[in-house]
């Protein structure tokens, strides 16, 4: 649980949780094989930055809100019940939970997210892939940059950036 807290009286606000496996625990090549994310580069976002500032061009900052759960899990994998769960029958040690969705804490979750981000990019949305920066992409005359569950979109025409 984590405390969220007003910023001027610091009293707490609301109590968050988040379920996350423990990646110490994972086997290479049993549980995961790659665990390299990419992100855009430094250089990149500066030049978006840069021609939107120059231009005056519009720009929007996303937050994917619970990014990594969006994506499907890679491969079948099984948690031991979480401290606090009580268990009508049986004994706590005789049950796992089966993961369905990418959740935080597994060693791939970042490479998960982004493949599966990448491919919507593409396939649904129709952006084009940079051939200099995997994370930048172009459709029409808006750029896209993907840092983690973060992303900058810049282009001339605010219509064709909001859509």
């Amino acid at each position: 649980m984590r405390r969220k807290r007003d910023i001027k009286t610091r009293e707490i606000k609301k109590y968050k949780a988040r379920l996350n496996i423990d990646g110490s625990k994972m086997t290479k090549g049993k549980d995961y094989d790659d665990t390299y994310a990419p992100v855009a580069t430094w250089r990149t976002i500066r030049l978006i930055l840069s021609l939107a500032a120059a231009n005056n061009w519009h720009t929007r900052q996303l937050d994917y809100v619970l990014a990594f759960p969006q994506a499907p899990v890679e491969r079948e994998l099984y948690m031991e019940i979480p401290k606090g769960f009580n268990i009508s029958k049986g004994k706590h040690e005789d049950y796992l939970l089966k993961i369905h969705r990418n959740i935080y804490g597994q060693k791939q979750a970042g490479r998960v997210w982004n493949q599966y981000l990448v491919d919507k990019l593409i396939n649904e949305v129709g952006f084009k892939q940079s051939k200099v920066d995997e994370c930048l992409f172009y459709k029409g005359n808006v750029l896209y940059a993907l840092y983690t569950d973060d992303s900058i979109l810049a282009g001339p025409d605010k219509e064709e950036v909001d859509t």
